[in-house]
């Protein structure tokens, strides 16, 4: 039984696509070499949402207890009068510097509120198995660190040991980051090898690189006999 003259084509291009999925899946294919790389995206996932959720509440509670202990953010302490009665000492607080806390404290409390909705995108993409939703995160993981070097760069006069925590805190951060972004691209390739387009794709590639060289015979003149 003679084989299909477009066999050949279609088996080299499915093993040619089979070999870039297994090598771009390749990468980053464990969670610290162990753990399956969905599982430790989940699990990196709830708890960096765990820990944002954590910190948020601290800078909301540390503004909420500033403006109890100071009164609404006017005075520290009060003062007797000649009367001998008690009122607020306008001066006992330094307003100043109270203030760059303030600052301080919603800035930063602003932006990890903001990192936590990027956490819940992220679990969304990882729950709904959407590759955008998780890059979009990776994106602004991407930019959050490139903001924590230039900071690092600029405030390397300060002690040894915060500098090297954050040079750890980063280093940590792009390993996480490659981990979702390999993930991504595991999804999306399961999404292309799953899509029914493909296989007409595959047909049509098949129909258009037909054989140029079609083996001919010539028949062979019967001769007639009168």
């Amino acid at each position: 039984m003679t084989s299909s003259p477009y066999e050949h084509i279609y088996s080299n291009q499915h093993q040619n696509k089979d070999f870039e999925v297994r090598k771009e899946s390749s990468l980053l294919s464990k969670c610290c070499f162990c753990v399956p790389l969905e599982t430790g995206c989940f699990v990196l996932g709830y708890t960096s949402l765990i820990l944002n959720f954590i910190i948020s509440m601290f800078f909301f509670g540390t503004l909420a207890f500033l403006a109890i202990y100071t009164h609404g953010f006017q005075y520290l302490r009060t003062k007797a009068t000649e009367d001998g009665e008690r009122v607020p000492d306008m001066d006992s607080m330094d307003s100043n510097k109270l203030m760059q806390i303030i600052i301080i404290t919603v800035l930063d409390g602003s932006l990890n509120l903001a990192w936590f909705a990027m956490c819940i995108v992220l679990l969304v993409g990882l729950h709904k198995k959407q590759p955008g939703h998780i890059k979009l995160q990776v994106s602004i993981a991407a930019l959050r660190i490139l903001l924590s070097i230039i900071g690092v760069a600029l405030y390397t006069g300060h002690t040894t040991n915060s500098s090297v925590f954050c040079t750890a805190e980063i280093l940590l951060s792009v390993f996480f980051i490659l981990l979702y972004y390999s993930y991504a691209k595991q999804l999306k390739q399961e999404q292309l090898s799953d899509d029914p387009k493909s296989l007409s794709e595959i047909v049509s590639e098949v129909i258009l690189k037909y054989p140029q060289n079609i083996d001919t015979f010539t028949l062979p003149e019967k001769k007639e006999k009168y």
